[in-house]
């Protein structure tokens, strides 16, 4: 596995998302002057969101064009990686394969995997790599299923060392992707950093294709544009890193965190992460530091994954919202477009695509002008850092994840609903 599976944005692709990025403002003032000028004003609040949206996105492109990864400074603190196992079988054994296989020097680095009352094969699994590795790898087993939060609380407390760095039990950093992942913490102000995690298993069929696609946009286009402020508001639990000292007086409240009365048992990350910038740290992106990860290849097991996810952010996003303002001031107002964005994408849609042209007979021709352009805009970012093949899937998934925006409602419906649903028990 490679760590250079991306690169820089050139300065022709620049001046190229430069010009996609005019041609989306353009839709955007054709729209307000549409709106502004009708003399219908029922759907004058779409020319809000309009306007919401392109700043969005202006400052994702523009931000991200600023991103630079951490410098190598040669920084080499004590690390501790955790990894929480649940069911996971043969996959946790590559994992610690992988974390054991880091270019990093040996005596720095430590291995503790902690099984969440699995039933199946994992324990002996994980109990005969720490056989094989008796000084490298120390294994913890809970009690019963406790939740994934339990199990990352467990390991991050049976270490002293610098650096915590947690990775999934499905997922594998590249041999270089912990050196590269502490050179964030060179820097006296961070508390957590994010790496980069692509699918292992992309090519599987149409649905795989757009999750990785997505998933490269999310990093190297939204965390890159939220590290350039210190904010990024979500350390993936694939692979990401915490200085011990910022979440060790945080961690009692993280793990007993409950929301509307309920015991909070998704969303680990990005509640860690949350706490990490509410306690004044900065959170950083380095798209050096690579991991893989299996991604939903069913439908069903997808959409129990989204809502997961969703609930997460329904949750999160406003708390995060309620001290950013004050944390990380720069990053606030970017947050509350997203918020909002976020919350208002499917009424949007209904009311562009269905209300206003069987009630009005409008045609949402600068709707769908506009997802387009927004469509070859992710596209051409695609093809600008990476040379997968896979720019056409950017295009899909971002009409594929509009429609799939929809769910946010079901997942205010079901956020106390703390049942993780891609579990196998």
């Amino acid at each position: 596995m490679r760590s250079d599976h991306t690169r820089p944005v050139s300065r022709p692709m620049q001046l190229v998302l430069l010009f996609v990025l005019i041609a989306v403002l353009g839709l955007i003032v054709a729209e307000i002057t549409f709106q502004v000028t009708k003399i219908d004003r029922a759907f004058t609040f779409v020319t809000v969101y309009s306007v919401l949206v392109v700043a969005y996105l202006a400052s994702r492109f523009t931000l991200g064009l600023w991103y630079r990864p951490p410098i190598d400074c040669g920084y080499r603190p004590t690390v501790a990686v955790v990894v929480p196992a649940y069911n996971e079988g043969e996959s946790v054994e590559r994992t610690i394969e992988a974390c054991l296989a880091q270019d990093y020097p040996p005596e720095l680095l430590q291995v503790i995997v902690v099984d969440d009352g699995s039933t199946d094969d994992t324990w002996s699994r994980i109990a005969r790599m720490a056989q094989a590795n008796p000084t490298r790898v120390r294994v913890q087993s809970l009690v019963g299923n406790q939740g994934k939060r339990a199990a990352m609380l467990h390991g991050a407390r049976c270490t002293d060392s610098e650096i915590v760095v947690f990775v999934d039990s499905d997922s594998e950093p590249a041999p270089d992707g912990i050196a590269k992942i502490v050179q964030s913490f060179a820097d006296r102000r961070v508390g957590a950093a994010s790496g980069l995690t692509h699918a292992r298993n992309p090519d599987v069929n149409a649905l795989t294709r757009m999750q990785a696609a997505r998933y490269l946009l999310s990093f190297q286009l939204l965390k890159a544009a939220e590290s350039v402020v210190g904010a990024v508001t979500c350390c993936s639990g694939c692979f990401s890193a915490y200085r011990r000292s910022a979440i060790e007086p945080l961690l009692d409240e993280w793990s007993h965190q409950r929301f509307l009365g309920v015991a909070c048992t998704y969303g680990d990350d990005r509640a860690l992460t949350n706490r990490v910038i509410r306690a004044g740290h900065r959170s950083l992106y380095h798209s050096g530091a690579v991991a893989v990860t299996d991604v939903p290849e069913t439908w069903s097991t997808f959409f129990r994954q989204q809502l997961r996810w969703k609930k997460s952010w329904v949750r999160e996003g406003p708390i995060l919202l309620s001290h950013l303002w004050r944390s990380r001031p720069l990053a606030f107002p970017f947050m509350v477009i997203a918020v909002v964005v976020g919350f208002l994408s499917p009424v949007i849609a209904v009311a562009s695509l269905v209300v206003a042209p069987s009630l009005w007979g409008q045609i949402p021709f600068v709707y769908a002008a506009g997802l387009v352009t927004v469509a070859i805009a992710y596209a051409v970012y695609h093809r600008s850092v990476v040379a997968d093949g896979r720019w056409g899937w950017s295009m899909a998934a971002t009409a594929f994840y509009l429609g799939f925006s929809f769910q946010i409602l079901w997942a205010m419906v079901r956020v106390r609903d703390g049942r993780w649903g891609t579990r196998s028990a």
